[in-house]
């Protein structure tokens, strides 16, 4: 794939979203739902706001990825044989795109394998107008027939990257890969899309009605459990934590990824507390991922659809003219990077899963400590209140935009170092999850500290203040 496909997509996406937040926007606008109001003690803003970038966000994906090949040349792989709930299906077919040069000439090849198939479609285009359609049966013996568009048929056999025809005559084909990159579409893209436009609609109502949180978290639970089921991907190795070996789950393996993807989307729910923070969460995890060993274009479409919606939730396309992200847009994000943590760091293995920590440190450890400092004080954990990060450094007397440069500055840091440590030690994983629990005993420490801190100079103000009186 060239710089100018891999752009496209990227454009693709990013007006696809832009388009979509401003149509619902003016919806929400003219129908007065799905407003909200500020209130002046958690909803910092000035103006009545729609809360429309979730849906926003999900219809510019999904529709970027349906024109796509229509209206790029990008190519498109497909794979559902796998896994999921399409690998048994017998009308299932798996196109793959590759790249080669032969004698100086360049091929498209276009491959297509059938579930209830042994054989191989091959559609082939080359630089000199050539098209043709091969099918390649593979033999019991490894050499393989192809039948030629003419009816013909060759055997073939494959050796050390070699293509020989067998023959009385030996005639060799080198090959060379031109391979640049597609995007893949799998059942778990499937699945995901699915799942997300499910939580999407249920979100929608809790910001239109308010839901009680335990309903939330157990709708939240359901659709886990349903994407696991129909996708089967799920957390079942935490890699080389301890120094011992690679620590599997076994049978809790799905009870604890429906753990950690419910406790990650509410993560990024409670994060959104200001302009810009929850989506900056969400995207600079998309980058990192994308561009961690092979690049992932595929991953390009959630990013321009992120963007899209910061332009107008930031005020580039006018103040007035704003957009929230609503319950529906955080948990959205939430689902998608925590399921994309989990597609990279188990079957595919991109990256170890302790690196995932690090992709998204600040919103994991906020979370972890609000619900520990509401549960000390008999607090409901998800109830709402002024006790996340951003709410202390706004009464540190920072502007909102300072505070979204400082997050968008530490994830960006964070994630490199979670890479940076992959990199170097790629099967030391304990090295990583040390410095991990080290850098949340530090940040627990210097948030509780300045917490206190406060505290003490507020009620020493507030003595001088009576002992003058």
């Amino acid at each position: 794939m060239t710089l100018g496909s891999a752009l496209s997509i990227f454009l693709l996406s990013f007006f696809a979203s832009i388009t979509f937040n401003g149509f619902f926007r003016n919806i929400a606008k003219k129908k007065n739902i799905l407003i909200d109001i500020p209130d002046k003690s958690r909803k910092f803003h000035f103006r009545a706001t729609p809360l429309t970038g979730g849906i926003s966000l999900f219809f510019g994906s999904m529709l970027t990825g349906l024109l796509i090949s229509g209206l790029t040349s990008i190519p498109i792989e497909t794979n559902f044989s796998e896994q999921g709930f399409l690998k048994d299906s017998s009308y299932v077919t798996d196109t793959s795109v590759k790249k080669f040069e032969v004698d100086k000439i360049d091929y498209d090849l276009s491959i297509e394998r059938k579930k209830d198939s042994n054989s191989l479609n091959i559609n082939v285009s080359s630089s000199n107008n050539l098209e043709s359609s091969l099918q390649v049966i593979p033999k019991e013996d490894g050499t393989f027939e192809v039948l030629m568009p003419d009816g013909s048929k060759s055997l073939y056999i494959f050796e050390n990257g070699i293509v020989s025809k067998v023959s009385d005559e030996t005639e060799n084909i080198t090959p060379i890969s031109k391979d640049v990159g597609s995007v893949k579409v799998d059942t778990i893209t499937l699945s995901m899309f699915l799942c997300g436009g499910l939580i999407v609609a249920f979100m929608l109502v809790d910001d239109f009605i308010g839901l009680r949180a335990t309903l939330r978290i157990a709708f939240q639970a359901l659709i886990v459990l349903f994407m696991i089921l129909i996708s089967e991907e799920y957390i079942t190795n935490l890699g080389n934590l301890f120094g011992n070996g690679d620590v599997y789950l076994g049978a809790i393996a799905i009870p604890f990824t429906i753990f950690c993807v419910v406790g990650l989307m509410n993560a990024y729910n409670m994060a959104d507390g200001l302009n810009g923070i929850c989506a900056s969460f969400g995207l600079i995890p998309l980058i990192f991922l994308t561009f961690f060993g092979s690049i992932k274009y595929g991953l390009l479409i959630p990013i321009g659809a992120v963007l899209g919606f910061m332009a107008y939730n930031l005020g580039y396309l006018g103040k007035k003219r704003r957009v929230f992200l609503g319950d529906s847009g955080s948990n959205y994000i939430g689902f998608i990077v925590a399921f994309l943590c989990i597609m990279h760091s188990q079957d595919s293995q991109i990256i170890n899963p302790v690196t995932a920590l690090w992709l998204v440190a600040i919103p994991l450890l906020d979370c972890l400590g609000v619900i520990v400092s509401r549960v000390k004080k008999g607090l409901m954990p998800f109830s709402p209140g002024r006790d996340h990060l951003h709410h202390k450094l706004l009464d540190k007397g920072l502007s909102p935009k300072n505070i979204l440069y400082i997050f968008i500055l530490m994830s960006i840091v964070l994630c490199s170092i979670g890479c940076l440590i992959e990199f170097f030690y790629p099967n030391e994983e304990y090295i990583s999850f040390g410095l991990f629990i080290l850098f949340a005993i530090l940040y627990y420490a210097l948030t509780k500290s300045s917490i206190d801190w406060d505290k003490e100079l507020k009620t020493k103000i507030e003595n001088k203040m009576e002992s003058n009186v």
